[in-house]
């Protein structure tokens, strides 16, 4: 892999806001209806070859989202070029997504003058974006693309 770009992506469970997965646990069928007015419900029906069965994908993401994850020993050897973009309004912690940036050798020290002691880790806060709508927005493309377009760093 060449370049990683994670948006809006904790490494464990409890690097979102409490409110989150306490939402997440009572994901189901349940909510297929009232989602229907969500972002993703209008990316799902563009794209979905069987619109009808949006309740049994929020049955599996339910069971999916209740899992415990704690990804931070994988995240430390992650040596491709990470970007990691959030919004300020983000449902993961802010501190959390610093901690992250940590365990991929970002801001952990100075760059230095030139720059030259910058780690391979890049860090984007959105500012005005959610959890909910930093995907369906053009935002991101500004960060994101010079860091996919940068030529790769030198092999150690």
């Amino acid at each position: 892999m060449r370049r990683l770009v994670l948006v809006s992506v904790p490494f464990k469970r409890d690097g979102w806001f409490p409110e989150v997965p306490a939402n997440m646990d009572q994901m189901g069928p349940v909510h297929a209806e009232p989602m229907k007015q969500s972002p993703v419900y209008e990316l799902y029906a563009c794209v979905a070859p069987r619109v009808e069965d949006w309740p049994v994908l929020l049955t599996k993401i339910g069971d999916l989202l209740r899992r415990e994850y704690d990804w931070a020993a994988e995240a430390a050897e992650v040596t491709a070029p990470t970007l990691l973009v959030v919004g300020d309004g983000d449902a993961v912690r802010p501190e959390h997504v610093v901690e992250f940036f940590g365990l991929l050798g970002g801001g952990l020290r100075d760059a230095g003058w030139d720059g030259a002691q910058r780690t391979a880790a890049r860090l984007a806060v959105l500012p005005g974006f959610t959890h909910y709508d930093v995907l369906t927005s053009p935002a991101p493309a500004p960060a994101v693309t010079p860091f996919l377009d940068a030529p790769a760093p030198p092999s150690a």
